[in-house]
């Protein structure tokens, strides 16, 4: 299942990034891994952590969703568990799906960056 899951995932990452017209080294360097490991990624052999399936999304400016289009929530919810989320951020991922309006969603998402351009300003 998860093998699967990983699989879908990486492909449907490939078509996107072939879709912008970027090579494997442009995509692994802008989200700073190696393009062997993006390989991984797009064969399914590796699970993509949260974390990264963000940065791959803002790096070929595409909502974090089109990476995870066809597949149900439930699937995600639980292959998203076996990355080693808090509680908190199943929570916080979970309200944020009941969200079915993109402007609120997106609006929250600049929201949670400003939260975090102060918490880096203060330190």
């Amino acid at each position: 299942m998860a093998r699967e899951f990983r699989k879908n995932i990486g492909e449907t990452l490939k078509k996107h990034r072939l879709a912008v017209n970027m090579s494997q080294m442009a995509l692994a360097e802008k989200i700073g891994v190696s393009y062997q490991q993006l390989q991984k990624y797009e064969k399914g052999v590796n699970n993509i952590s949260a974390y990264r399936l963000q940065q791959i999304s803002e790096a070929l400016n595409i909502p974090i969703s089109s990476l995870l289009e066809n597949h149900e929530p439930e699937k995600v919810a639980e292959e998203i568990s076996e990355y080693g989320l808090s509680k908190e951020e199943k929570i916080l991922l979970d309200l944020f799906r009941k969200i079915n309006n993109k402007d609120i969603r997106r609006g929250l998402i600049i929201q949670m960056k400003g939260v975090v351009g102060i918490i880096k300003k203060d330190k």
